[in-house]
């Protein structure tokens, strides 16, 4: 026979098909080795020491003298070092006795209740069948974990479902990280920034780890979805239950998390398709009717009514390691796939066009996570974004905006006030939103670079064809129209700096200080004032003379 297995009253309060409460908390982790039904006085004659027993108070009824026997009752089962006492409600008594409650605090003996739906000999045999073997037991707990985990594929946002039913089954702390460390989903109060650090320390030599944080015992293994690393983390105060359930929680989750993306992949064709339908119908333009239709189609990718949503337009970063080495380039998920799997992951309300460029367009709820999608995007894309509206007409409007947005970001040019600019963030992709795009630099985006350029050369042709003079003039308007700070920039004497600008201003027949020839100036040179600080972000970012690249220089 197998060896037999100890089971304590906190592994009972685990298996919910039990239907056990905690009451009053005694020492939980005492050693369970029967149970036994008792609606007799002198239940400490039928029962042994660390045995459970199940009444539902039907020796209380109607006697007189209720509250000594049950006081009795609780000395009785602390002389016989009982486990636990278990009471079914909803037979005689809707709740446990008050005087029962309170004999049973005061003993520091574990009370539980018993759902009513529970019949006494399912608690009864589930302790006997424990105790006769261990590898029936496990087989047993693996099932139960299993089954209540697949649970989780049901929900609406199963990541985030499937790591708090692992809290709930451990009464702990699971944690769903990516490889960078950022949490994509936890619950419990464990320290997920401690468990992380411990998590990257021990890395490098993959597979499951389990090691302590504090008080905290802890299990995690690395998992991927869909060609995106993620690691899962178990923590409980309680060894005990990490080395007993981590093991096959961790490999359900495994099994799940390669479920759940098989199911994606399976509907994954048919919600981009319904995606791209949809924002077509938007763009095209709608009737109140169709806009009320459109709410419909667009409540399965969690987008709500009345709450602001974003246009985006994204086109792919350019890649100078896709020719790096001599063999085939290595295999990669398509980033737009990514991208919807990690907009399931966060929650996001999100309807996805691809393009043909590799690009993509669509509508995101302007949410708190957004920004955490955002940074994921940034690295292959560079996106522009809408300002926030809630209006489904202003849809193909704002669309353009983002557009806008998109193609500011990727010229580089930046607004001299402060606004304006592209988000710099640690990815090599630019994120810039509408909103933060100036007035001269909108309406510059709303034309061809060519029909500007060739607009500045109808009105500007003879200093244009000048490069001393159109150089001076921009280092002026970037030094905010300051002689000095001009000269210095161009290493000039400053009556030099003046005598050239008294000859552009004789090129333009007028003052170079006149609001409009400012203006204008600005408006014709906007690239060109652009390109000295670009060169300068650019050199600000190159490695210093002690890196790999100033090291091939001198060689």
């Amino acid at each position: 026979m197998p060896p037999t297995r100890n089971i304590t009253v906190r592994m009972l309060l685990g298996e919910r098909h039990l239907g056990l409460k905690i009451v009053n908390e005694g020492d939980l982790d005492r050693r369970v080795r029967g149970a036994h039904s008792v609606e007799i006085e002198s239940a400490g004659k039928w029962l042994r020491q660390d045995w459970l027993m199940l009444t539902t108070g039907l020796r209380f009824v109607g006697l007189p003298d209720a509250e000594r026997q049950q006081n009795e009752l609780v000395k009785e089962l602390v002389q016989c070092r009982a486990a636990a006492l278990l009471f079914g409600i909803g037979v005689h008594f809707q709740d446990v006795p008050p005087t029962l409650r309170r004999a049973a605090e005061a003993a520091r003996l574990n009370l539980l209740t018993v759902d009513p739906s529970v019949p006494f000999l399912q608690v009864e045999q589930y302790v006997y069948e424990s105790e006769l073997s261990s590898d029936a037991y496990l087989l047993r707990q693996r099932l139960r974990i299993q089954e209540d985990l697949l649970e989780a594929l049901a929900a609406d946002q199963p990541i985030k479902a499937l790591v708090h039913r692992i809290g709930a089954l451990t009464h702990g702390t699971a944690i769903l990280y990516e490889e960078s460390g950022r949490v994509v989903e936890s619950t419990g109060q464990g320290p997920t920034v401690l468990i992380w650090s411990a998590v990257r320390a021990g890395s490098s030599h993959g597979g499951q780890r389990g090691f302590t944080v504090g008080r905290w015992h802890v299990t995690a293994r690395p998992v991927a979805l869909r060609g995106v690393g993620y690691w899962i983390a178990i923590a409980s105060r309680r060894e005990q239950v990490i080395d007993e359930l981590g093991q096959p929680i961790l490999d359900a989750t495994q099994k799940l998390l390669g479920a759940m993306r098989g199911l994606r992949t399976l509907t994954l064709a048919q919600s981009v398709t319904e995606a791209a339908e949809i924002l077509r119908t938007i763009r095209s333009g709608m009737t109140p009717d169709t806009a009320s239709r459109v709410w419909d189609r667009l409540r399965p990718f969690r987008f709500e009514r009345n709450r602001t949503m974003r246009a985006f337009v994204a086109v792919p970063k350019v890649d100078q390691d896709t020719s790096r080495g001599d063999g085939p380039a290595p295999a990669h998920p398509d980033p737009r796939d990514v991208l919807l799997e990690t907009a399931q992951t966060f929650g996001l309300p999100l309807v996805l066009e691809a393009d043909e460029t590799d690009g993509f367009s669509g509508l995101a709820g302007d949410r708190v996570v957004l920004e955490d999608w955002l940074r994921v995007a940034a690295r292959t894309h560079h996106v522009g974004l809408s300002e926030p509206f809630e209006d489904l007409n202003l849809a193909r409007a704002r669309t353009r905006d983002a557009e806008r947005a998109l193609r500011v970001a990727m010229r580089g040019w930046h607004h001299r006030f402060g606004a304006g600019t592209a988000e710099k963030t640690e990815q090599p992709g630019s994120i810039l939103r509408f909103e933060d795009v100036d007035l001269v630099t909108w309406l510059l985006a709303s034309r061809s670079v060519d029909a500007v350029a060739a607009k500045a050369r109808q009105q500007l042709g003879h200093l244009l064809t000048r490069d001393d003079l159109t150089a001076t003039v921009v280092t002026y308007l970037n030094c905010d129209q300051d002689v000095r700070a001009t000269a210095q920039a161009m290493f000039l004497h400053p009556n030099s700096v003046r005598y050239r600008l008294r000859r552009v201003e004789e090129l333009l027949g007028a003052p170079i200080t006149s609001t409009v020839v400012v203006a204008n100036l600005y408006l014709a040179l906007h690239d060109r004032m652009a390109e000295p600080r670009q060169s300068q972000r650019d050199e600000d970012d190159a490695p210093g003379p002690d890196s790999s690249r100033g090291l091939r220089g001198h060689q």
